[in-house]
């Protein structure tokens, strides 16, 4: 084993790294979840502890094979019980409760009651937005935190001319990401909720971002969409399609300031821990950029307030 450890508190496999890079793609590699899972698997069978992990991710998300919540919870029970730190801390969170006994914890788990939608309130016509009650539990929240609070460095925002992400005073505030090599299975609930309320698919889901803003940070207005007259955005836009819709989860209470404003309608909203506001970023049926969907997050006056974005593309997503 390296010298590496992973987010999860046990050192990183070099196999499971390989399978990692296999999953993903890059430098001009495609993305091959059928060999990753292999390799996950023998490396599971090893004594793996993040292996188990990932197929469990896998198994959640449907990556490379039909969706299973039950077989994934079982991966993440052989996880936990291989000593992965973090699959035992998603069980108890998951579990609502803590105990040496995986298999056990893994038992009190309710799926049907994990996956039941959550309820999803319009409070606005133009633009469309909703209010979801109760997207993540407290504990889902508060794991969230937890495994971010380590991970976030300055956000940026992607530049006019190259389409690259650059830092600039617009956004202030910090962010990490969470790609399919690196999220959990308390991620990917959240995203599993949010399809069944709202109707858009995890497939189309982009990786989640978690984002921080201390006192005096803000993201001054902005669109989450792409401008198709902005030429850096032709290639994302073609390859990736466009991003419809925004979903903000509130992680935290403790904090002041910092609510989610659409100046156009003077509008601004704050939610409750689990709470999320869902908005659509084009009009309807026409899914043309909406200039209402002019919005900010204003700043953080005292405390810390954190967030979790989730993006949601027009087609399905690539492996990233």
């Amino acid at each position: 084993m390296n010298a590496n450890p992973d987010n999860s508190g046990q050192l990183l496999d070099p196999r499971v790294a390989e399978a990692n890079a296999i999953l993903v793609g890059g430098q001009g590699r495609l993305p091959d979840p059928v060999q990753a899972a292999a390799l996950y698997r023998d490396a599971m069978a090893a004594g793996s502890g993040a292996a188990a992990e990932r197929l469990a991710v896998m198994a959640a998300a449907g990556v490379a094979r039909p969706p299973s919540w039950a077989e994934a919870l079982d991966r993440l029970a052989d996880a936990a019980e291989l000593g992965l730190v973090g699959a035992q801390g998603q069980l108890a969170t998951l579990a609502g409760g803590a105990d040496r006994n995986w298999r056990e914890i893994r038992k009190q788990i309710d799926i049907k009651a994990l996956l039941k939608p959550p309820n999803l309130e319009r409070v606005k016509d133009q633009p469309a937005i909703a209010l979801i009650g109760g997207l993540a539990t407290k504990a889902m929240c508060d794991w969230i935190i937890q495994r971010s609070t380590g991970r976030v460095e300055r956000a940026r925002i992607g530049d006019y001319a190259s389409g690259k992400g650059v830092e600039d005073q617009i956004r202030t505030g910090g962010a990490t990401g969470y790609g399919l090599a690196e999220t959990d299975l308390v991620l990917v609930l959240t995203q599993e909720r949010l399809a069944r309320a709202s109707g858009l698919l995890v497939g189309q889901q982009e990786a989640p971002f978690v984002l921080s803003y201390l006192p005096g940070q803000e993201y001054k207005p902005h669109f989450d969409f792409f401008s198709p007259e902005v030429p850096s955005y032709a290639r994302q836009l073609a390859v990736m399609g466009q991003r419809v819709a925004t979903c903000l989860t509130w992680l935290n209470e403790d904090y002041e300031g910092g609510e989610t404003a659409f100046p156009r309608i003077d509008w601004k909203h704050r939610g409750r821990i689990g709470d999320a506001m869902l908005f659509l970023n084009v009009t309807t049926p026409d899914r043309q950029p909406d200039p209402l969907t002019l919005h900010a997050g204003l700043p953080v006056t005292s405390g810390r307030k954190w967030m979790l974005s989730q993006w949601v593309r027009d087609r399905p997503q690539a492996i990233v």
